[in-house]
């Protein structure tokens, strides 16, 4: 689905198999994602009326929706003047980088001593698709599929609530790292790490895995300056 000349939806986003999200719901996390993505870039003015359009319903699940979004620091609200998409906040990025860094090198640990080689071969398969996105050059299937590695950790150990609670506080994280992906190697970088920290934990060594997680998760937080330069426009 692409964004029309205002980078907002032509048409209603499909609902997930298994359920029906409310409309604030669906609002909410189709925005949300195409902030994150960046196809709703900082600085894009939202009109409530202009979405409730998009999406077949009044204005009120709208102002609901951008609530959330507000509250998630993801748009900022001028009353009686505009709604617009808010700029990367490294300090926000910073934090959850910290938190998510903090949780995952445990993860990793937790896996080396107590991971089933089914567990093992399951995650090998979503390295693999992410190394398939990577040579059919989809960027836009690379980073879920990214994200998914890391996610079925959090399962594996049994603290899967913990991606949800990580997930909330992630946003300006997630929009570092889409500005950070396309630059030449990071993908590549990141099967390599995903490898490395795959290949510590299978070997039973949960110190080899928490050090491969420390350098994977470097990287993005580090590169901030430098995404900062080539893209100003969308910091503070």
């Amino acid at each position: 689905m692409t964004p029309d000349s205002t980078g907002l939806f032509k048409e209603r986003p499909a609902l997930p198999k298994g359920g029906r999200l409310t409309a604030v719901q669906q609002i909410y996390q189709t925005v949300r994602d195409q902030i994150v993505s960046l196809d709703l870039p900082p600085g894009t003015v939202l009109q409530t009326r202009q979405i409730a359009d998009q999406f077949g319903v009044s204005p009120t699940p709208v102002r609901e929706a951008l609530i959330l979004l507000e509250e998630e620091g993801l748009i900022d609200v001028f009353p009686q003047s505009r709604t617009c998409v808010s700029f990367i906040d490294v300090q926000s990025a910073r934090e959850a980088h910290f938190l998510r860094r903090s949780v995952e090198v445990e993860i990793a640990r937790t896996l080396a001593i107590e991971i089933s080689d089914h567990d093992v071969g399951v995650l090998r398969t979503a390295i693999d698709r992410q190394r398939t996105a990577l040579e059919v050059g989809d960027l836009s299937a690379f980073l879920p599929a990214d994200n998914r590695f890391h996610e079925m950790m959090y399962e594996m150990a049994g603290v899967g609530g913990l991606w949800d609670i990580i997930h909330a506080r992630r946003a300006h994280l997630d929009r570092l790292r889409r500005l950070h992906l396309p630059t030449e190697g990071k993908a590549a970088k990141i099967i390599r790490d995903h490898n490395a920290i795959l290949d510590a934990i299978a070997a039973r060594i949960p110190n080899d895995a928490e050090a491969a997680v420390r350098a994977h998760l470097k990287d993005t937080v580090s590169a901030t300056e430098e995404m900062r330069a080539v893209f100003p426009e969308y910091f503070r």
